[in-house]
């Protein structure tokens, strides 16, 4: 499910392989879905971009609660 312009808190990755997490307004701490490298980089880079810069983000949520894409409002 889409959910749209929100306001992105924070942002946490770990030293783990692909363990990146996200604050996002309404939504709370989401973790970024697993399965490609290249995927988590990315989406963890713009909810970055946001929180850093006071944009809001279009993020796509899966059925298993994982943000699963994310893009600048």
């Amino acid at each position: 499910m889409w959910y749209y312009n929100r306001t992105v808190y924070s942002v946490f990755a770990g030293y783990e392989a692909q363990n990146g997490w996200g604050n996002i307004e309404g939504l709370g701490w989401r973790k970024i879905q697993t399965g490609n490298a290249d995927g988590v980089t990315n989406v963890l880079c713009v909810l970055s971009d946001a929180a850093a810069n006071g944009r809001r983000v279009h993020v796509l949520v899966g059925g298993n609660g994982m943000l699963i894409a994310a893009q600048l409002a």
